[in-house]
């Protein structure tokens, strides 16, 4: 609020706007941007969060991916339960191959939501400019 232009909070005051309506089609619209980059930065931070499954998941079950890809980068094996006993003798799977697998898996859902929330800088930064 300290950063709007005095000339948008005031033009809207002498077309008869409230604090709240300020706030709601003055304020709120130029803080988008950085309301977006908040989210995708709390998004990507829990989604990458996999130290609180490590301490508070005791069953396999409930191992998260990125728990997965951390256990199969420090092991560099990979297990027989990946891997299904009819595939062992088609398909060479590596550790890294799987690795490489995982780590797009678990990327890929920060890749999609990106563009979404893209719009609110792009937006953001046409909207407020102030002739002068």
């Amino acid at each position: 609020m300290e950063d709007l232009p005095a000339e948008m909070e005031e033009s809207a005051f002498v077309e008869g706007a409230g604090y709240f309506t300020v706030f709601r089609k003055i304020a709120f619209p130029l803080s988008m941007p950085i309301l977006a980059t908040v989210a995708i930065f709390q998004g990507v931070n829990q989604w990458n969060s996999w130290v609180d499954n490590l301490y508070y998941a005791t069953d396999s079950n409930l191992m998260t991916l990125q728990l997965m890809l951390l256990n199969l980068i420090q092991t560099q094996s990979v297990s027989a339960s990946v891997i299904d006993s009819n595939l062992v003798n088609t398909i060479k799977v590596t550790p890294l191959s799987l690795q490489m697998t995982i780590t797009v898996v678990v990327v890929l859902p920060i890749l999609l939501v990106y563009p979404y929330f893209q719009r609110f800088f792009i937006k953001g930064i046409m909207l407020g400019a102030v002739k002068g």
